[in-house]
């Protein structure tokens, strides 16, 4: 039978599955079938009886993708894969974790806080430390706090390497922090990476046993792995060493949050014995779309280099739209939708909206609406993220983790039981003066001479109420648990009592929640389906494995969430230079080429058909600027691509606002009584210098103005110069001298 289901692959997908006896580095272009690479490879241990299912560490980008894989692998073999490991990252090592974890003084119960968790954590911190918002923001820290421990920092070392004052106040809530998270029996989603780690160097002999279970270690979207996950592939992968790692270096786009492109690139010096299969054959895009693709991502210089083809020759040109504002952008894009279903005979579905930041979605959501065109945005608030749905697991937390005061501090009043702040804060104090959890502090009240009698009367119905459903975790189902909670603590009734559309809108999600939680009861094993599971599998859901790509709806999502998606049709919008590539991008090398991939990753996701628009004028909201027109230039990258493979449109200038009379607000708030005088203030607010300028400076050499910022002295300018160096400089005192473009 392996013989037969190899014959579905083409002769290098045949050999990246074939290869058993060492490390494999499969370098697979766009659409090039690494999905079937690597189910077939697992099917194919499988059918040969090489391995046994448990014996298999697979590892995918995203739960949904880790589902799908199983599924497949099943088909393929036609039995269950019991036992195999398949999973992300995060889902593999939580997993490890709920094993382990007593050897770091935790045990299997333990809660994995989110970043609103996290930021909550940090806003207790920083109370305790008597620091205030104003002197550091808590989404910094935690972003900090992050930053830190992708790069397998500690608190100790922030602490030591700690240079300004704002660095060595963050190093103190860091530190602190820490030491919360212990006391709260809960995980941060980066510690899910770097515990199993600290287990493995304190208990060698835990490392020995994983690394003789996992024969095979299969990672999917390698390029894209941080620091603490190259070290967790490379120590359990260092007794077999039968390791196989399918990427892209091409697509590698996630350094904003850790990911090193080095771990692909440096994979050969790493396993010297290494076999290198390239997939260049692509089974979705025209070739068209694939050379300039190609002729886009050649102008990296950090690359292992393939050049995609397509049996699908020729195709369609690329469309290169120029509009005159974010609003003819946005109607040319709905004009493409209604082309797009009319002559092309697409779905809603088969059409993607890509852009660079999420802020771009509102001016396109606009004209879709008007329009009557149905659209659903991937990366919008998270349905586990929405209040109502926290609150609900807030609740089912505390039954599974006691320790978890963030859950606790979330309910202990809500619904609105009488317990206010004036209680919850003398019931701090009387926690901290005695050293114990809060939870176990509202189980002694009668020790608390500080809170009154009615308040402890408040206080104990409540934890009574809580302790009577936690007597039934080991008898009843998941789905039983949460409805009592539910029922018991009003969390459906308080919107059901009310008319407001938004209240209503809160009970469907409650009811939506309830509907999950059973689907997972039904459908798993029962020693399997545990409120603790449920709650750890919803901890590590993605927002794109809640995307149902069969809704009938156009699909609005930045380019960051279109990774390893597909659609016969592809608008890529806002391709200016300063939106895509980001100003901030295009001061290091590095920044530049992540940017371009990202564009590479755009231009892939099409299959026949590709448009690319940018406005020579858009909106920007900055400083005392909010409101403005600002010139455009087009990117840099529609240049990058050939002439032979684009053609050019221009959105009508009857759909551009920023052409009509300015509002009226706009006149009063600049002064003007002209729309001449309007526009003029608006295009050149620096007054001697407009975006598009050349220059000339002493240093940098010749450069081109991307920005201007206020007006008259102070003026504040960004530009590129040769080099690729972006400069932010003040007017008055570069010494700048107006230049000639074409010199």
């Amino acid at each position: 039978m392996a013989e037969t289901l190899l014959n579905d692959l083409n002769p290098e997908q045949r050999r990246a599955v074939e290869y058993l006896d060492g490390p494999l580095l499969v370098l697979a272009g766009a659409g090039s079938g690494k999905t079937r690479v690597l189910t077939y490879k697992i099917g194919y241990l499988l059918d040969r009886g090489d391995v046994r299912p448990w014996e298999i560490l697979s590892v995918t980008f995203t739960n949904k993708a880790a589902g799908e894989m199983r599924h497949r692998v099943e088909k393929l073999i036609n039995a269950p894969a019991d036992g195999m490991w398949i999973g992300t990252f995060h889902s593999l090592c939580a997993r490890i974790l709920r094993i382990e974890a007593t050897h770091i003084g935790y045990d299997s119960n333990f809660s994995i806080y989110d970043v609103d968790d996290q930021i909550r954590l940090i806003q207790q911190v920083m109370a305790g430390l008597n620091i205030g918002k104003d002197t550091v923001k808590p989404r910094a820290v935690q972003y900090k706090i992050s930053d830190c421990k992708n790069k397998m920092r500690d608190a100790k070392w922030f602490e030591q390497h700690a240079g300004n004052f704002a660095e060595r106040t963050v190093a103190k809530i860091f530190r602190e922090y820490e030491v919360a998270l212990r006391r709260n029996h809960a995980f941060d989603f980066d510690d899910l990476l770097i515990k199993p780690l600290d287990i493995f160097t304190r208990e060698p002999e835990i490392l020995k046993k994983y690394q003789q279970k996992f024969r095979y270690i299969l990672v999917d979207e390698y390029q894209d792995t941080n620091k603490a996950q190259y070290y967790f592939v490379k120590q359990l992968s260092a007794r077999h060493r039968r390791i196989c790692v399918v990427g892209d270096e091409d697509q590698s786009i996630y350094r904003w949050r850790g990911a090193d492109i080095e771990n692909i690139l440096s994979f050969e010096r790493d396993y010297p014995e290494c076999e290198v299969v390239r997939l260049e054959q692509n089974y979705r895009s025209t070739q068209v779309i694939l050379d300039a693709a190609n002729a886009v991502v050649a102008n990296n210089e950090l690359r292992l280099g393939k050049n995609l083809w397509s049996s699908k020759e020729g195709g369609e040109d690329i469309t290169v739209i120029e509009a005159g504002d974010e609003a003819a952008e946005a109607a040319m894009v709905v004009q493409i939708v209604k082309k797009a279903l009319r002559e092309n005979q697409l779905g809603y579905n088969n059409i993607a909206v890509l852009y660079r930041t999420n802020a771009q979605s509102r001016a396109l959501e606009d004209k879709l609406r008007r329009a009557n065109v149905p659209y659903v945005i991937v990366g919008g608030t998270k349905f586990f993220d929405r209040k109502e749905v926290k609150d609900v697991l807030a609740y089912l937390r505390i039954l599974v983790n006691p320790n978890d005061t963030v859950a606790l501090r979330r309910i202990i009043n809500f619904p609105t039981r009488g317990i206010g702040m004036k209680t919850q804060e003398r019931l701090e104090a009387f926690t901290l003066r005695q050293g114990i959890r809060m939870y176990d502090a509202m189980l002694n009240l009668d020790e608390c001479a500080e809170i009154s009698g009615g308040a402890k009367g408040k206080i104990q119905a409540f934890i009574d109420s809580v302790e009577a459903i936690k007597l039934r975790l080991e008898v009843a189902s998941a789905f039983e648990i949460a409805r009592e909670v539910v029922d018991t603590f009003r969390l459906a009734r308080i919107y059901e009592l009310s008319e407001l559309p938004d209240e209503q809108a809160r009970l469907e999600n409650v009811n939506e929640l309830l509907n999950s939680i059973a689907e997972f009861s039904e459908g798993a094993d029962p020693t399997e389906a545990t409120l603790a599971k449920y709650l750890e599998d919803v901890a590590l859901l993605a927002d794109i494995d809640r995307w149902d790509p069969t809704s009938a709806a156009v699909t609005l999502m930045t380019l960051h969430s279109a990774k390893g998606l597909e659609f016969p049709a592809v608008i890529i919008t806002g391709l200016e230079e300063g939106l895509f590539p980001l100003f901030r991008s295009m001061e290091k090398t590095e920044d530049l080429e992540e940017e371009r991939r990202l564009f590479y990753v755009g231009m892939t996701r099409a299959k026949d058909h590709l448009y690319l628009a940018w406005a020579r004028q858009r909106r920007r909201f900055s400083g005392n600027n909010s409101g403005m027109f600002f010139h455009s230039m087009p990117s840099s990258f529609l240049a990058e691509i050939p002439r032979e493979y684009k053609k050019k449109a221009k959105a009508s200038a009857r759909e551009t606002t920023s052409q009509r009379q300015p509002r009226r607000q706009e006149q009063r708030r600049y002064g003007h009584s002209t729309a001449a005088s309007v526009a003029s203030r608006m295009i050149d607010a620096g007054g001697a210098y407009r975006i598009g300028d050349w220059v000339i400076h002493e240093k940098f050499g010749k450069g081109q103005v991307l920005g201007v910022e206020g007006g008259g002295n102070g003026t504040k300018l960004t530009v590129l110069f040769a080099g690729k160096q972006l400069k932010k400089l003040i007017a008055e005192y570069a010494n700048l001298r107006k230049a000639d473009g074409s010199t």
